[in-house]
């Protein structure tokens, strides 16, 4: 019978294009005379439930979507060969149903989610925040991004390794781990407390202690959507975030508990992958 097989590579020096891209493209429409006072339109006439929770659940369902129809693709049909070529693990996928696993969905991203929102626009509104009829300044941005990204870092790799102990692991985190294979739907199959206490957490926490604007939370949404579907996409893109590390933790269950493996390499929860060399099949 053919094993499953890991194949690892060391992380690229351009697996920042993506994210960078992303931002410039923000940067760039914001710059651009005629933004500043179609975003006032749109704040002044949009009401503030769609601005926050329409808005970011329409965004992230088609992100989702995207992302797991197009990697469902390659999967399948082992092309396009420039994106097949960068599969992580070979050999009999590891995956629950596919049944389960729409059912499983359709709880966490039609009821859950919406209901996650609503709950942070209250918190939101508890701050005292509101949206801002003017654009951020690039400062402004970046310091909401930073924030937004660290307090995520921190909140996942805290909940991430608590999920791991064994009474959590048995009842609840098990069900991620069902999916030792990993793709993009894996990214959101997971127990009704963890999407919301980890995977909404993980989004959410930085969002309501910085109350950043409006635009940053939105450019932060798609950042961080687009970074967690690559780590659970199977392939080590190196235009995207380096998601080899994650692919492990599917395939090995017990380290590498972090998203991009910082806290991993100085916490010391990466010993085995650290030991890897490039392109070294396990």
């Amino acid at each position: 019978m053919d094993r499953l097989r890991f194949r690892y590579t060391r992380p690229p020096l351009t697996q920042g294009i993506t994210s960078l891209a992303q931002v410039g493209v923000a940067i760039a429409i914001g710059a651009h005379p005629a933004a500043g006072v179609l975003w006032a339109e749109v704040v002044a006439r949009v009401p503030e439930s769609v601005l926050l929770i329409g808005v970011p659940w329409l965004v992230h369902l088609m992100l989702f979507w995207l992302f797991s129809l197009a990697f469902g693709y390659v999967n399948r049909y082992n092309a396009p060969e420039f994106i097949a070529r960068y599969r992580i693990q070979s050999g009999p996928p590891r995956r629950p149903p596919i049944r389960v696993v729409l059912h499983n969905l359709a709880v966490n991203q039609l009821v859950l989610s919406p209901l996650l929102l609503a709950g942070m626009w209250g918190l939101l509104h508890l701050r005292g925040w509101t949206p801002e009829a003017e654009l951020p300044g690039l400062l402004a941005l970046l310091m909401d991004l930073a924030g937004m990204s660290v307090a995520s870092i921190l909140w996942f790799y805290v909940s991430h390794r608590f999920l791991h102990r064994p009474w959590w692991m048995k009842n609840v985190h098990r069900v991620h781990h069902e999916f030792r294979t990993s793709t993009a739907m894996a990214s959101e199959y997971a127990h009704p407390v963890e999407f919301i206490f980890g995977s909404f957490g993980t989004l959410s926490i930085g969002v309501v202690l910085m109350t950043p604007s409006l635009p940053a939370l939105y450019l932060y949404a798609v950042l961080a959507l687009t970074t967690v579907l690559a780590h659970h996409s199977g392939y080590a893109l190196p235009w995207m975030s380096w998601s080899v590390h994650h692919d492990w933790h599917h395939f090995r269950f017990k380290e590498c508990f972090g998203t991009l493996g910082i806290l991993d390499r100085v916490l010391g929860t990466d010993a085995e992958l650290k030991a890897l060399t490039d392109g070294e099949t396990v």
